[in-house]
């Protein structure tokens, strides 16, 4: 190693030789060849020997099928009275290059074995590394006489044993921080922020690397220290409190910290180096010293963090927190933005969005140095910019409560989401019915269905996972190996896909679904917006069916756009809803484009970290849910991460039923089949209204804690199968209906009540009549003896609308008009029920009535089948009843009025020709007296009456009288030798003549008036009186004439 190279890694030393190492993959110095392994078989104990320091013995283990579905682990134990280490490797290449787990690593020390347990995760031989560094006595001589003695030979033996092991049979390995910090006040903080600062420093950098290599070596003289000699272990321990605010520094900001060491600071690392040297055997200390002598261990004050780790190789990159993401609108140049965009951030770097496997269209990153929350707001300004937004992080959402202990199952005895019996204080039943449904499910063959897990990547090396991961990629390292340097991303794989009746670890819940591991977070499990935008659309277009989105943040348009995208391709997004436990969703699970999922616990009670609020769509199980790591065991996690991949592999089960079905739908299914686990609260009146924060009305059957309820993966496979739908169902229906496949039987329940039960029709319909259900009331529509139960929420229906009626008149006895479909129309006056009738299909009513009087006040409503009543539409009678024909007296051709009776108030019109020649009112007792000219004898005149309302009676036709009596006849001699009396007189009259009253004669005048009446002859003097009669009957006044003498 150049000194320019390793100028002040002794710094980092200090700090990371107590580090508490579970890195997943760490590279060690001094490969060995494994070629020489010797078998090792269960049951039996081997003898081997070493010696010289240094020297390495290897061993493999080839595990019998009978092994692996017996046993979860393999308790492999090496005993010796020496200082050395034991690595077990899960293959030949991984032993060649030095790559284990921790947990794969012990120390043999004084009077100590070293005991490893390594489950059955991979398949074929498992190699065994172990090292010689020397025996107790050794190391004590080198510290009390500075001399080494000649090495000793040293004998061991090694075996293994099958185990099968529970969530607390497996320990912790031993590490010189956890042995100091255990159990003090600072401990977990320290122990926190070390390890981000190994998975955000240390494992990111060949440097870094190197002193976690460095670090294997001194551990195990360091915990046999500090197990037995409490003076040094409290001196490491207040040595790292003094180092904390460096530790802190790192954690928070890495390689960008400003931070410079104090003389406090170098004093602690003087303390800590000096332990290091006192405790590490000889062969060791030459390596540690010459590092100290080069760079001088004990000048670093005034250095800073920053300066440090550049000048050492170990800074990583700029933080993401400094940058902008910009969408430029469509058509925009981009030559043109850039030129305006350098002036506003003052950057030399702006650059499209995109990894080697895909590109996010017209968006540009830039560096823009401080508060990037003000450039993106000045860049959004700009008009070729459609939105500009800093740069995010996001973050795994699984709950930071330290795990229990790695376990695993071979039988899967221990997934209680899967099978809930109430095992370990649990609630039976609270799980997703995994049981049901594997037994669908095994008897069809179901399509595959890709899912991608965009999360820390995948480890496809287990055997659980065998032929289940497809090549992904990692934009976290922009590479093609999407390998889990983590652990989340592997243990939602596991609970989506790991194999079913394999024998190895656990049960994953989708067998026919095809992984595609996409890593946008890093070995911290975080990730910037940039990388999960590209993540998503990478998915997009790799093809998968359903994205797990295990993580969380703030909102991101730029995430947005790619949550849209992914809809518009008919692809289901699954997310976590967080776990802070505040109502507020995390994004993107608040996003509509995801089904959000929050975490319920084995008590089918919404874990207290689970994020609720508005858009929670349902919970899975999330609290302390075993899983695959990538060290090989199932391991316990909490949260809404764990929660979330059920959800996934459960849409992914219905997508391999029917391809077809879109996100929506799936959702709508999940949704509608979850079980309802809401808790009810007591509900109480607030204090005071909040305009501001108005009360959110929700749906029955929804609580914003639980959502839509807990995932019920059998009922929602079972929901497609079945092709089970139901059409809304209101409190006015008299009728539940829907599709479902010919035969199916069905039972509408309210909880263990049955209401009504049916069976879909050959056409794939169903309609079964029920009685009308109370608004808000939730049911269960059951198929087949309960293999699929759908929520039913009874939708409350508005009050009718006031119906619109028909003008009524006094004459009729129907009231017509329209009003709401299936309502009842109810016609009243003064409260008394006139009449009422159903509302037909077309919205038309007709109510029969008896007649009402004018003037009188209808009162009209419609009332729905749910008792619902409308506001009454208020009618008057209306009077279109005419008055009667009016009594009308004679009107002679001498009259000037027209009189008679009629209805009060009636205004009378006497009309000749069409023409009105009078009219007048009639008073309040009828009687009317309308002013007229005179009119001609056999003049023909109409009289009618109108009421206020208009309406007119008929014509009453009147003749015009003749009432005028002919003039005096004009009356010729007569003598008393005449037999005729003639004259003239009104023509066609009747003239009479008489005497004494008595009649001697009539006739009818001609046309000319002239009359010759035929009488007897007269005596002379006789007095005759002659009188004309017209044909109305009017008679003259009589003509006098006296009989004369004849005289010739």
């Amino acid at each position: 190693m150049k000194k320019g190279k390793i100028k002040y890694t002794a710094f980092l030393l200090a700090i990371m030789l107590f580090l508490s190492v579970v890195q997943p993959l760490a590279p060690q110095a001094s490969p060995g060849t494994a070629d020489e392994a010797i078998r090792l078989k269960k049951g039996e104990t081997l003898n081997g020997s070493f010696s010289e320091p240094g020297e390495v013995r290897w061993y493999k283990i080839e595990p019998t099928d009978e092994e692996i579905k017996q046993d979860t682990h393999m308790e492999i134990e090496v005993s010796g009275d020496f200082e050395g280490n034991v690595s077990v490797y899960p293959d030949k290449n991984r032993a060649e290059q030095d790559f284990t787990f921790d947990n794969y690593r012990a120390e043999i020390t004084e009077g100590a074995s070293a005991v490893i347990h390594m489950p059955h995760a991979w398949k074929g031989a498992y190699f065994i590394k172990v090292e010689y560094y020397g025996t107790f006595e050794e190391i004590e001589t080198e510290e009390n006489e500075g001399e080494m003695e000649e090495p000793q030979a040293v004998d061991y033996t090694i075996g293994y044993k099958g185990e099968t092991l529970s969530p607390a049979d497996l320990p912790e390995e031993a590490c010189p921080v956890e042995l100091s910090v255990n159990k003090r006040e600072a401990g977990v903080e320290i122990l926190k922020e070390l390890r981000l600062v190994r998975d955000e420093l240390l494992s990111k950098t060949d440097k870094g690397q190197e002193l976690t290599s460095l670090y294997y070596k001194v551990a195990p003289f360091l915990v046999a220290k500090m197990t037995f000699d409490k003076k040094t272990k409290d001196q490491v321990y207040n040595d790292l409190v003094k180092l904390k605010p460096i530790f802190s520094e790192l954690a928070e900001k890495g390689d960008g910290s400003d931070y410079s060491l104090t003389e406090k600071d170098q004093k602690a690392i003087n303390e800590l180096y000096e332990i290091v040297i006192q405790n590490v055997p000889g062969w060791l200390k030459p390596e540690i010293e010459k590092i100290a002598k080069e760079i001088g261990i004990d000048k670093l004050i005034d250095k800073k963090i920053s300066t440090i780790l550049q000048e050492n190789g170990m800074a990583v990159s700029q933080s993401d927190t400094d940058r902008v993401i910009v969408k430029l609108k469509s058509g925009k140049a981009a030559s043109e933005f850039q030129k305006k965009a350098k002036g506003i951030a003052k950057s030399t770097s702006i650059k499209t969005v995109k990894g080697n496997a895909t590109s996010l269209n017209n968006m540009y990153v830039l560096d823009a140095g401080e508060k990037p929350e003000t450039i993106a707001k000045n860049l959004e300004k700009l008009p070729e910019v459609e939105y500009a937004e800093p740069v995010y992080t996001y973050h795994k959402n699984a709950s930071d409560k330290p795990p229990v202990p790695p376990f695993t199952d071979v039988q899967s005895g221990s997934q209680w989401s899967l099978k809930n019996t109430g095992q370990d204080h649990g609630k039976a039943n609270a799980d997703i019915r995994f049981e049901k449904l594997y037994e669908t499910y095994k008897k069809k063959q179901l399509g595959n269905v890709v899912i991608a897990v965009v999360d820390t990547g995948v480890d496809h090396t287990l055997a659980d996972l065998e032929e289940k991961v497809i090549p992904g990629y990692d934009f976290a390292n922009r590479d093609d190996d999407a390998y889990d340097d983590e652990g989340h991303g592997t243990h939602v794989t596991g609970i989506i896909a790991a194999g079913v009746d394999n024998n190895y670890s656990m049960t994953g819940i989708h067998p026919n679904a095809k992984i595609l591991p996409v890593k946008v977070l890093d070995a911290s499990g975080s990730g910037d917006t940039e990388k999960i935008a590209l993540g998503i659309k990478y998915a997009v277009d790799k093809g998968a069916r359903v994205i797990n989105l295990s993580l969380g943040g703030p909102y991101s348009r730029v995430i947005e756009e790619q949550l849209k995208y992914a809809a518009s391709k008919n692809v289901t997004i699954v997310a976590a809803s967080g776990n802070d436990g505040v109502d507020m969703l995390d994004y993107p699970a608040a996003s509509k484009y995801s089904i959000a999922v929050g975490a319920s616990n084995r008590l089918d009670i919404v874990s207290d970290f689970s994020s609720y609020g508005e858009g929670l769509d349902l919970v899975a199980p999330g609290a302390d849910i075993p899983s695959l790591l990538p060290n090989g065991n199932v391991t316990y996690l909490s949260g809404t991460s764990m929660a979330t991949p059920h959800v996934a592999a459960a849409a992914g089960l219905l997508l391999s039923e029917n391809p077809k079905l879109e996100p929506e739908k799936v959702r709508r299914i999940l949704t509608e089949t979850a079980d309802d686990i809401a808790v009810e609260e007591p509900v109480s009146e607030p204090d005071y209204v909040d305009d501001d924060y108005p009360v959110r009305v929700l749906e029955p059957g929804y609580d914003e804690v639980s959502g839509w309820g807990r995932l019920n993966v059998w009922s929602a496979f079972n929901t497609v199968g079945l092709g089970l739908a139901i059409n809304p169902l209101s409190d006015n229906d008299t009728k539940i209906t829907g599709k479902a496949v010919s035969g199916t039987k069905l039972e509408l329940k309210d909880g263990k009540t049955l209401i009504a039960e049916g069976t879909a029709e050959k056409n794939g319909t169903f309609s079964i009549p029920i009685r009308p259900q109370q608004a808000n009331k939730v049911l269960q529509l059951v198929a087949n003896d309960g293999v699929a139960s759908i929520r039913v929420a009874v939708q409350e229906t508005p009050v009718p609308k006031t119906p619109k009626v028909k003008p009524v008149s006094d004459g009729d006895t129907v009231v017509t008009g329209q009003a709401e479909k299936g309502t009842t129309v109810a016609v009243k006056a003064k409260k008394q029920l006139l009449g009422e009738a159903k509302v037909d299909n077309k919205g038309q009513f007709k109510v029969k009535i008896k007649k009402q009087k004018a003037g009188t006040e209808l009162s009209i409503t419609a009332k729905s089948v749910s008792k619902k009543e409308s506001k009454a539409a208020k009618i008057v009678v209306i009077d279109k009843t005419p008055p009667a024909e009016p009594k009308v007296k004679s009107v002679g051709d001498s009259d000037q009025a027209v009189t008679g009776k009629t209805e009060s108030g009636a205004m009378v019109f006497v009309k000749h020709k069409g023409k009105t020649i009078g009219k007048k009112k009639a008073d309040a007792k009828g009687n009317f007296k309308v002013a007229i000219k005179k009119q001609k004898a056999g003049t023909v005149l109409y009289v009618t009456a109108k009421d206020a309302a208009g309406n007119e009676s008929k014509a009453v036709k009147v003749t015009v009288k003749d009432k005028t009596p002919p003039t005096v006849p004009k009356v010729n001699k007569v003598t008393d030798r005449d037999k005729f009396v003639s004259g003239k007189t009104e023509k066609n009259a009747v003239v009479y003549v008489k005497h004494k009253g008595k009649t001697l004669g009539k006739k009818k005048a001609d046309a000319k008036g002239k009359f010759k009446v035929k009488i007897k002859k007269q005596k002379a003097g006789t007095t005759l009186s002659v009188t004309a009669k017209d044909a109305a009957g009017n008679t003259s006044k009589a003509a006098k004439v006296k009989v004369k003498k004849y005289k010739k």
